[in-house]
């Protein structure tokens, strides 16, 4: 009978192990497995995946005329992102918790730390803010915007946003107007 705690033992052990490790590192590599989601595809514009939104709360947020102002910035562009939040069911307001927006450099966020105070939409109501000129003055540096090196973008806002009743919400929508 074999010991095998001795050395016939570790010799099996070892030869199994390099049997495996060849069989592993054998053959042609697989290639990639193209993406489910359209946002990795580079001429989509997006370096990032974009996450899906949800909105399990009572407030019916949408988001509306959305445009960016690009602005040259050396060799780069700056993205300022504009848009009017609306509240569409009269069920709740919504409080602005984040906006997020990708480009083709990857993605921005601004929350309620930058901003210092609380954005609401009220029910059946509409928040400007990130619309008007004076809105974009307000919030500065901390307006929603993104940075790249393309003059025409492909750039997506997703916003985040709590109802009265303390229930998170998002949701997402594309900017498809340029100035």
């Amino acid at each position: 009978m074999a010991d095998r705690d001795g050395a016939g033992g570790r010799s099996w052990t070892l030869g199994f192990l390099l049997v495996l490790l060849t069989s592993a590192c054998s053959g042609t590599p697989a290639a990639p497995t193209p993406s489910a989601n359209p946002t990795d595809n580079p001429a989509t514009g997006f370096s990032l995946p974009i996450p899906a939104v949800s909105n399990p709360s009572s407030a019916a947020v949408t988001g509306e005329d959305s445009f960016a102002v690009v602005r040259a910035d050396g060799s780069r562009f700056a993205y300022e992102v504009r848009f009017r939040l609306r509240e569409i069911s009269g069920k709740s307001g919504a409080t602005v918790t984040g906006v997020v927006v990708y480009g083709p450099s990857g993605s921005d966020e601004t929350n309620p730390a930058c901003w210092r105070d609380s954005l609401r939409v009220p029910a059946l109501g509409s928040l400007d803010t990130f619309y008007t000129d004076d809105g974009a003055h307000w919030l500065g540096y901390c307006g929603p915007g993104s940075g790249g090196n393309v003059a025409s973008p492909s750039l997506h806002v997703i916003v985040t946003f709590t109802d009265d009743y303390g229930v998170t919400g998002s949701i997402g929508f594309p900017i498809s107007s340029l100035r």
